[in-house]
Parts: structure tokens; sequence; C-alpha cells
């Protein structure tokens, strides 16, 4: 069986689509002719558990949105460790932006935690929408500003924070997490071996 399906889930396909519409008209003036314009490019992808929308290495020509499941970013060393960099379990839009905008070879994984299922964008036709009307252009610029900053947020936390407080931090900004993946997950997002987290939650009494 191939990891990746185009499938036609009509149903769920346009419950994901009017849920996205609905969280990109919380940042944008979208005008209807312009989702209906768009809506007829995004097609709809499947991935099973453990299978990668994308591999370091590679050069990804596509945007996804989140239908269902959840994905992770992750980096290998030349040794063979993996650390997490990012999580996925909501409708915003992810891929690798140096990869899709510089034509970089991407230089982490993508990969799906739980079966999973995404609606996927060609870069030819995002560029396309870019070029057509301006909401898409400042909608592209709002979502590679929230990346940006959420990265730079993770970098002080590693810089400066204690790990107490960046588990704390971790809760808050993924508060379902930790019943749905295994806690060395979240030992390597923060950075530390899964025995020193252990023995954080057990001394502070945390989750």
């Amino acid at each position: 069986m191939k990891a990746v399906l185009v499938v036609n889930i009509k149903e769920k396909k346009l419950y994901s689509l009017k849920r996205l519409k609905e969280s990109m008209k919380e940042q944008i003036m979208l005008p209807e002719e312009e989702w209906e314009y768009a809506v007829r490019y995004f097609s709809v992808e499947t991935y099973e558990k453990n299978t990668y929308l994308a591999k370091a290495g590679e050069r990804i020509h596509k945007v996804f949105s989140l239908m269902g499941g959840m994905v992770r970013f992750y980096y290998i060393s030349d040794s063979g460790k993996e650390f997490n960099k990012y999580f996925v379990l909501d409708n915003r839009f992810f891929s690798s932006f140096s990869s899709l905008f510089l034509d970089k070879p991407c230089g982490f994984y993508i990969q799906a935690l739980e079966d999973t299922e995404v609606l996927a964008m060609p870069k030819s036709r995002m560029e396309e929408l870019y070029y057509r009307h301006s909401c898409w252009e400042r909608l592209g610029r709002l979502s590679a500003i929230a990346f940006i900053n959420h990265m730079e947020e993770r970098e002080k936390e590693f810089l400066l924070d204690p790990l107490d407080v960046r588990y704390r931090k971790f809760l808050a900004e993924y508060p379902d997490l930790i019943h749905k993946i295994p806690q060395y997950h979240i030992a390597s997002y923060l950075g530390v071996t899964d025995v020193a987290l252990s023995r954080l939650r057990k001394r502070k009494n945390l989750p």
C-alpha cells in the first residue's frame, strides 16, 4: 500500500475547507471570489502513522494544512539521534519554508505521528494566488511572521529558561500532547533526556 494516497473524502474535505476558510478570515479580508478561485487547488492527501510528508534532503514543492492527525518536524544527527523541532496539531499552514521559497533541500523530516490527512496546495498555485490578489500575499506574510516568532521564542527558551519553565510552556502550548505521544518525544523537543524529564516531573509534581 502506498504511503501517500490522494483521495476524495468529500464530506471531511468540505468540513476542513470550511474550518480553514474561517481561520483565514480571522487574519485577512478574504473576498468570496478569491476563496472560490483558490479552493479548487487544494487536494486531500493521507499519510499512515510513521510515514513521511517530507524527508531531509528532499525539495518540497507544496504547502500543507492539517485536516486530522498530527505531525512532527525533527532532525537526525550524524550519530542517528533525533531532535524534535515542532509539532502540528491544528490547521495552520506548514512546510519547509526554506525549501518551498528558496528551493533548498529540506533540512529535517516531517512525519505523521498518527494516521493523518492534510490539505495540500502546490507551490506553483500558491505563487499564482500571490500575484492574483493582495489578500494571499498578506496571508503568506502573516503565516511566515507567526512561524518566525515561534522559532525565536524557542531559541530564547533554550538559551535562557530552565527546564521546568520550558516544560510548563510546552504544556501550555500543547496541553493534550502528553496523552498522545511517548515521553521521549517531549524530552527531545525540550532538549533533554527522557530520564531528566521524568525526574523533573516527579520533583515538581508535574503531569
